[in-house]
Formats: structure tokens, C-alpha cells, sequence
């Protein structure tokens, strides 16, 4: 058998025909300005290329460049991951082998742990976040999620393996999209699922808004679309902090951003990924 032909009969159909849809369409996405700290040239250009290609495809979670944005947890900070979760939601870990399907798509380092089996140390980050999620909210079903910077769909798909959201919203650069929507069309999620850059977004209510690091790795000008129309509308947030963009960015500091959304607090990232890394999260009357 072929090596396109191996590849091809590992793959969800779905995936396949995304990829498909992608290249007759004709998706292809000029990137003019620098929106994030991720946004490199390289990074965009890549996943349009994975969006587009079945060979590419069946291997972008090994590729350099996606690498350093992405799927760069280390062997060890995955084991700190698992030990996370096991003191602060054990439980989840019976749903491991649902949680693993993540891995299914894209070729991911896999790193034997005793309590799981194999597993990439990435898919152990995006369970601890369902971890928090689930003991600062409680349930996620029947929630209308938004996610800001979705890298390929990892976050939701761990989200939707375990819990049934109404709706779940992936805002990101075009090209991005176009990835995520490609490895999340190779599932069936209970969730709705909208795929929308910041200028196709309309101003909306949502339950819950999650960002893993990238909200504030973007400049302070998108950062305040965000908080226009997402942010400062949701019920509830979740939204992981670093202190990594540039200077001339004038991303919003950990202290303006406490003022700027209500009931918001913080709470320790565990594990510590870098030094002035935190969580800030808020929960309005809903919950």
C-alpha cells in the first residue's frame, strides 16, 4: 500500500474532505499585519498549507515551524499536567482513552506515562484547562463557548470529549480556522461549531469565554476588539496569562486587566509554565 494510501485510510473522512472543499475553494490568505506574537509569517503560511494537503496534514503536529508556536510540551511538563489533574479532578482520568482520540490526527509526539498509556504531553495541558473549567463552573453543557486562539482545535475537541456545550465558537486568524476546522471536522462533537476571524465576529453574549495564552499575547488594539465583543459580554472567563508580547504591542498588563472585567480574579497556573504566569477567571450571577 502507497504512503498516501496509508495515510488516507488513518483519516476520518471528513478530514479528507475538508481538505478537499479547502483546495478547490481556493483558500488562500494574504497576511499583511502582525495580529499576535504566534503571527510570524511562517506560522499562517503553514497551517494554510496543512489546510490544504493530506501529506502535510497527516504530519503538522511534527512540523518545526508549527512547533514553535504549538505542541512544544516537554515529557516532564507533562507529567506535572498529570499530577495537576490527578489532586484536582481524578475523576476525569476514567474518560483518558475518549481524551486520547486527540491524538488521532497530525502525528504527535506520544509520551508513555503509567496512568494513561500513551498520550501527547500537549492533550495533558488542554485536560488540565477542562480540569479548572469544570471545578470553577461546575458543568459545560448546554454553554455557549467561545475560545480566542485555537491552535488546530485541541482545546475544544478536549472540551467536547467530556462535555456537551451548546455552542463553541473558535476565533482566530483565517488560516488557523482552517487547520482547527480540518482536524475537528474528523470528529462527531456535540457542540454547534462556528469558525470566526475578529471581523467576521459580532458583538455577542457568550457563557464562557477561554484563552490559553493568546488573548494576551495580542496587541493592545485587538485586544480591545475582544473585550468589546466578547470579553466584557461573557458570563464566565477563563483566560490564561503571560507577560511575553513585545513593548511597542502595548498588550494589557495583568493589573488593567483585572479592572477592565468584572469579578475577575486570579488563580495560580499549575504548573507554572513561566514566572508571571497566571489564570484570571470571573463568574457572574449565572453560575
Amino acid at each position: 500500500m502507497s504512503f498516501v494510501r496509508k495515510i488516507v485510510k488513518g483519516m476520518m473522512p471528513y478530514a479528507i474532505v475538508r481538505i478537499y472543499q479547502n483546495r478547490k475553494r481556493g483558500n488562500i490568505v494574504p497576511v499583511k499585519l502582525k495580529t499576535s506574537v504566534s503571527d510570524n509569517g511562517k506560522y499562517p503560511d503553514f497551517c494554510l498549507k496543512a489546510s490544504n494537503d493530506v501529506l502535510i496534514f497527516s504530519n503538522f503536529r511534527q512540523n518545526s515551524i508549527y512547533r514553535e508556536i504549538l505542541e512544544h510540551v516537554t515529557p516532564q511538563l507533562g507529567r506535572e499536567y498529570l499530577a495537576a489533574i490527578n489532586d484536582c479532578r481524578p475523576g476525569l482520568l476514567k474518560d483518558i482513552e475518549k481524551i486520547k482520540e486527540n491524538d488521532i490526527y497530525g502525528n504527535p509526539d506520544l509520551v508513555e506515562y503509567e496512568s494513561t498509556g500513551k498520550i501527547c504531553p500537549s492533550t495533558l495541558r488542554y485536560t488540565k484547562v477542562l480540569a479548572d473549567l469544570l471545578n470553577l463552573f461546575d458543568s459545560l453543557d448546554k454553554l455557549n463557548i467561545v475560545e480566542i486562539g485555537v491552535g488546530y482545535g485541541g482545546q475544544c475537541r478536549v472540551i467536547n470529549s467530556i462535555t456537551s456545550p451548546k455552542e463553541y465558537t473558535l476565533v482566530d486568524i483565517k488560516p488557523a480556522l482552517l487547520l482547527s476546522q480540518c482536524y475537528l471536522d474528523g470528529f462527531v462533537l456535540p457542540s454547534v461549531m462556528k469558525y470566526k476571524t475578529m471581523n467576521e465576529l459580532k458583538k455577542n453574549q457568550y457563557d464562557l469565554v477561554i484563552s490559553n495564552y493568546a488573548f494576551t499575547e495580542l496587541p493592545r488594539k485587538i485586544q480591545d476588539v475582544y473585550l468589546d465583543k466578547i470579553i466584557l459580554n461573557s458570563n464566565c472567563g477563563y483566560i490564561t496569562y503571560n507577560d511575553i508580547s513585545p513593548e511597542y504591542f502595548q498588550s494589557y498588563k495583568k493589573d488593567e486587566l483585572l479592572k477592565l472585567i468584572p469579578n475577575s480574579f486570579i488563580i495560580n497556573e499549575v504548573p507554572l509554565t513561566s514566572e508571571k504566569n497566571c489564570i484570571i477567571t470571573w463568574k457572574n450571577n449565572r453560575f
